[in-house]
């Protein structure tokens, strides 16, 4: 095999992966010619064994963005080998394809990369990655208290028990007051107990990571950053580190339109003819993200008059979730721009 291609002088090959659990899909292509398509352990030997086969040629592979995370791309740049890691919602469609299947999708990536049609996601560095995690943690955190507090709420429902609840977060009180409800029946009372203990493990464990996150944005990475975007109302020291770690370095995004597309406020379009009709954001990207921008800017409309009065402009027209969203959009903007001026936000403020 090797032979064969030094004899066509073959310069380049791509490598489609499709990456399952137990078993990956591989296949490898030259410009035009297929090579082979094989099914191998799920595993990083066993494709370096594959690729080390053809140590005197330039090799690019691509595999798509999801559960597998970035370790994979890791090892194959740190072997010489380009890794272009795709997002699936992007790749070119076959209309009228109605057979999927592994081995249809690694040859679908290996010829689309060798046609350069494929888009490439940006992929954090490993200690970007581990910052990253900080704040996500703290959201996976947070919804699992927010699920012992629907049980919760659910088991008072169930019984008939009425105690008036304070809105968002638990107060101590009102959680002493849940301690001290008694069922008329010794397992009952057990039971709930151990579901009012688990609802105070997690609000614990949120505020330990809480804690880590504050640490976090006290180093020298992000300690300038997080001061230029706390001086916008409403943006307080959490939203920012939400910011920072999911956009790292906003140099990257060469233009406005780029970061708003990849935090998912940009506005859908259906173009027909000379009919251009403008619908509700793509939602494509970062979900967590759009809420603590539309969060933030109930609070900035309050305090910026120049940004209230294109709320009230665009709820008007539109209604006032479009209108939060046009600011969140604009607020995602102005911060790109103060990060990059390194200069402080300054509102417009009411008379």
């Amino acid at each position: 095999m090797g032979k064969a291609l030094k004899q066509k002088a073959v310069e380049q090959l791509f490598v489609g992966i499709d990456i399952h659990k137990r078993k990956w899909h591989v296949t490898v292509q030259t410009d035009e010619v297929e090579l082979f398509c094989v099914s191998i352990p799920g595993n990083w030997p066993s494709l370096k064994r594959i690729l080390d086969r053809y140590p005197d040629y330039r090799i690019k592979a691509v595999y798509e963005a999801g559960y597998f995370g970035f370790w994979l791309h890791d090892h194959l740049q740190e072997s010489g080998i380009d890794c272009l890691v795709t997002p699936p919602s992007l790749l070119p469609m076959e209309y009228g394809n109605r057979v999927k299947t592994d081995k249809r999708d690694s040859r679908k990536l290996s010829r689309l990369l060798s046609k350069g049609m494929l888009k490439r996601v940006h992929v954090p560095s490993k200690q970007e990655r581990y910052h990253r995690q900080v704040g996500r943690r703290r959201r996976q955190l947070i919804r699992d208290r927010v699920r012992f507090q629907s049980r919760i709420k659910a088991e008072l429902r169930f019984y008939g028990v009425q105690i008036p609840e304070p809105p968002g977060k638990w107060s101590q009180v009102y959680f002493e007051n849940l301690n001290r409800i008694r069922f008329r029946n010794r397992f009952m009372n057990q039971s709930f107990k151990q579901l009012l203990q688990c609802y105070a493990y997690m609000d614990k464990q949120v505020a330990k990571q809480t804690k880590l996150l504050k640490e976090l944005s006290l180093t020298e990475q992000y300690r300038d950053r997080v001061n230029i975007l706390t001086s916008i109302p409403g943006v307080g020291l959490i939203t920012a580190m939400e910011v920072l770690l999911e956009l790292q370095d906003v140099d990257r995004f060469q233009k406005a339109d780029q970061i708003t597309a990849y935090v998912g406020l940009t506005p859908s379009q259906y173009s027909s003819a000379d009919k251009v009709r403008m619908g509700r954001i793509t939602r494509i990207g970062k979900n967590s993200l759009r809420s603590v921008l539309v969060e933030a800017s109930w609070t900035l409309i309050r305090k910026d008059k120049e940004l209230r009065l294109k709320y009230e402009r665009i709820k008007r027209r539109a209604g006032g979730k479009r209108a939060i969203v046009a600011i969140a959009r604009t607020l995602l903007i102005r911060m790109r721009r103060i990060l990059i001026n390194e200069e402080f936000y300054i509102p417009r403020l009411s008379n």
